[in-house]
This record gives C-alpha cells, structure tokens and sequence, in this order.
C-alpha cells in the first residue's frame, strides 16, 4: 500500500460511520447527488514528494427498505478535476473514484473500494520507474444475524512506480 495516510483512512472510517448513521433511518428515497469543493492532500512514494490541490468531489448515495425489512445504502465518491503541485512546483493530476455499498438484514453486508491513479505531468526521465502510480483497496465484512463478523477480507495492490 502506497499512501493510504492515516488522515485519510479516518476521513474514510467517519464518512463509512456516517453512512451507517443514515442508513439506520433508511426508508425508499430516490438518490442525492452533491457537488463541493475539495483539497486534497498526498505523496507519491516513487518521487518521495508531498503534494497538495483542489478539485471538485462529486457524491452519490441512495438507499432502500425493501418490503422484506432489508436495508441497501450505496455511496460513490469520485473527484473531479484534481489538480495538485508539489513545493518545487512539479504537478500531478489524480483520478479518484471510492464507493461503499452495504445491506443490513438477518446477515449484514459491507463493501468498500478505492481506486486513485496519480499522474505525474511532465515527466522528464529523471525517475527510470517512473513516477506515476496507482492507490487501490478495498475491504468485504460480512456479519451473522448476531452482529459477528463471518468474513472480513482486505485486499491492496502495491503497483509499481510507472
């Protein structure tokens, strides 16, 4: 795993908790879609440069009480328009896209998946491996009608420099 700081992992745990918090107050509701303004903040360990930008995050979520009492809440985040700069001025454009989906019924279901790729603008051959790269996890928990876990599975990719 390359850059999966810890302020972005809590960023993500709290939104995944806030998702939670909705979906308990579930009922059939068509989907929201929100635009905002978003900074952003990372490092491209093939580099070891920081850098920072803005773009515009682009939000989807619906939910569903089925008749049979299930609740489904799905969320997809994508940003948009990610422009970031390093210190010494080198610029980055980074396709980000995470979703979650979650069922909660007798046996309760949660996927969470985060795909980021990080281009470098401009390369100069300066960095053989090169210096652009991928982010991706994602994580499957499944629980029993008892609230305890029955599968749990994370899986990461650690993508070489490109």
């Amino acid at each position: 795993m390359r850059h999966f700081g810890r302020g972005r992992i809590c960023a993500l745990l709290v939104l995944a908790a806030g998702a939670l918090a909705v979906a308990t107050g579930a009922a059939a509701a068509p989907g929201v879609s929100t635009t905002t303004p978003f900074t952003y903040g990372g490092g491209n360990s093939c580099t070891v440069e920081a850098f920072t930008g803005t773009g515009t995050m682009h939000t989807v979520t619906s939910d569903n009480l089925s008749p049979s009492g299930n609740i489904q809440f799905n969320l997809t985040v994508m940003v948009d328009g990610l422009q970031a700069v390093t210190v010494t001025g080198k610029k980055y454009v980074v396709h980000d896209t995470f979703s979650e989906n979650f069922t909660i019924s007798k046996a309760s279901e949660e996927s969470f998946t985060i795909v980021a790729h990080y281009v470098r603008v401009g390369e100069d051959g300066s960095f053989i491996l090169g210096d652009d790269f991928y982010e991706y996890l994602q994580t499957h928990v499944t629980a029993n009608a008892n609230g305890v876990p029955t599968a749990f599975n994370v899986s990461t990719s650690d993508d070489p420099c490109q």
